[in-house]
């Protein structure tokens, strides 16, 4: 054996402090190492690796599932954290914007109409205000201008109004609620629920007229007649001078004779708005060349003493109250491929042999452009109440005054006042039959100025209704009245058509 050295023993046992420290350290970063890559090996940057879950506990996975699914805000319990609920449903007569608003009643199908839900009859209303076809609580009509078809209009008796109860009892819409036209039966549209082809005019889908004059506004026109009347002698009975020129044609008509115009009276205030839209048109259309051009014809006004045309040989040709005291004017439409612009239908009008007295197909020679400019420079005057129009002419003149509006040929404040009136279907107003040879303008009376909502429908001097008129008797089937089982909406009066 070898002696010991106390220095080397010294060395030595300093020498295994440094190796066992330095061994320490090394497990120790050998042990972090280690650890990390076993994280990298058992998790990915999603969850754990695919195909490693002999150890998984399902119910951790679970919840893994839930944070990485819901709001990273949401709290538990609150709406973002569990999924939507089914909306709820409501009854006859409450608020909705679709029909899935809208309950069954009786395992009848709810319906949205106009933001109040109803639900369809089994089958037509054999009256109006019928109980048969409806659950118990609703009576039977259908909704006037509508092809929703008949409905059961809920009792305000029975059930809770979200509108407002109408004359018959019944819960209706106001006139400012509305509903999604996409998934509601009975809504206004908006520009862009409306079929191809058609376009969305005062809530309201026509048909999207094309051709037409393109931009406007054309020519100037300065030196036209005077619009509007001033002065004492506006009431005053005059007619037309001269009788016939480039814009007016003011034929006799009727059994006039050219000696004898005696149903051509009218109020000086409305001779000058006529005279002046004829010239507007005969100036700013000059260069369109689709379409006759030229004259427009003028119809029946009044007598000499403000009296029906026709009572003076004992045959007024026009119901009581309206074209009394120069207040109405019945106008011919411009047309397309005729001699002229005088007073003849303007589409079919027969069916199995026998006069409809209204058209029955869309119309073959209405000028639809000029007419419709012709109609806005008439609306450029607050004076006019109304113009009256055929129901198949109807849509067709809205869309193309759409856009004469849109392309600046119609003044911007007449765009704003357009009313048209017309029925694509009776409902009594008195649209429906006789203007399928002429259009018809009413002037605001005098004592009604501030009143610059037209109603249809009141017998004042409102319109051209049906009973007697000069181009054919009465009404097929004597339903001039219209129809007991349409029901009409407030605010929504059946007829009546605005441009805004």
């Amino acid at each position: 054996m070898y002696a010991s050295d106390p220095h080397l023993d010294t060395r030595i046992s300093e020498g295994d402090d440094v190796i066992k420290q330095t061994c320490l350290s090394v497990y120790l970063w050998l042990g972090l190492l280690c650890g990390l890559a076993l994280a990298a090996c058992q998790f990915g940057p999603s969850g754990p690796a695919a195909g490693d879950d002999d150890d998984d506990d399902p119910d951790a996975a679970l919840e893994i599932d839930a944070r990485q699914t819901s709001s990273p805000d949401a709290a538990p319990g609150s709406p973002d954290a569990r999924p939507d609920a089914p909306p709820a449903t409501v009854g006859p007569g409450g608020a909705c914007s679709c029909d899935a608003d809208c309950a069954s009643d009786g395992g009848q199908p709810g319906v949205c109409v106009y933001g109040v839900c109803m639900v369809r009859a089994t089958g037509a209303c054999p009256s109006g205000g019928a109980q048969q076809g409806c659950p118990a609580g609703s009576r039977c009509w259908s909704l006037s201008g509508s092809d929703v078809g008949p409905l059961c209009w809920p009792d305000c008796s029975a059930h809770t109004c979200a509108g407002t109860c109408d004359s018959d009892g019944s819960c209706v819409p106001t006139a400012a609620s509305d509903c999604d036209p996409t998934c509601g039966s009975a809504c206004s549209c908006t520009p862009t629920s409306c079929p191809s082809g058609q376009v969305c005019v005062g809530g309201s889908c026509v048909e999207q007229m094309s051709g037409g004059p393109g931009p406007g506004p054309g020519p100037s026109c300065t030196g036209l007649p005077a619009r509007d009347c001033t002065g004492t002698t506006c009431g005053d009975l005059v007619t037309f001078s001269p009788r016939t020129n480039t814009a007016w044609d003011d034929y006799p008509i009727n059994g006039e004779t050219t000696t004898n115009q005696y149903r051509s009276y009218l109020r000086r205030d409305l001779m000058m708005l006529v005279g002046y839209a004829t010239s507007k048109v005969a100036c700013k259309a000059a260069a369109w060349t689709a379409g006759n051009g030229g004259a427009l014809g003028l119809g029946d006004m009044s007598e000499a003493n403000g009296a029906i045309p026709g009572t003076s040989i004992g045959s007024p040709g026009h119901p009581a109250n309206t074209h009394t005291s120069g207040y109405d004017i019945d106008l011919a439409y411009y047309q397309s491929g005729t001699a002229n612009n005088r007073l003849r239908p303007i589409c079919a009008h027969t069916s199995g042999g026998s006069d409809q007295y209204h058209c029955v197909s869309a119309p073959t020679t209405l000028d639809v452009w000029r007419t419709a400019l012709f109609l806005g420079a008439v609306f450029e005057s607050t004076r006019t109440r109304v113009i009256g129009v055929d129901g198949q002419a109807g849509p067709l003149l809205l869309s193309a005054l759409n856009t004469l509006c849109a392309n600046g040929w119609i003044e911007a404040g007449a765009c704003n006042n357009i009313v048209l009136a017309y029925e694509t279907t009776n409902t009594g107003q008195g649209w429906y039959y006789h203007h399928h040879h002429h259009a018809h303008i009413s002037l605001k009376r005098v004592s009604s100025l501030v009143d610059d909502d037209a109603q249809v429908g009141d017998a004042a001097a409102a319109h051209d209704g049906a009973a007697v008129h000069d181009h054919g008797p009465g009404c097929p089937g004597g339903d001039c009245a219209g129809d007991p089982r349409l029901k009409a909406l407030p605010g929504r009066e059946p007829g009546l058509h605005r441009l805004r």
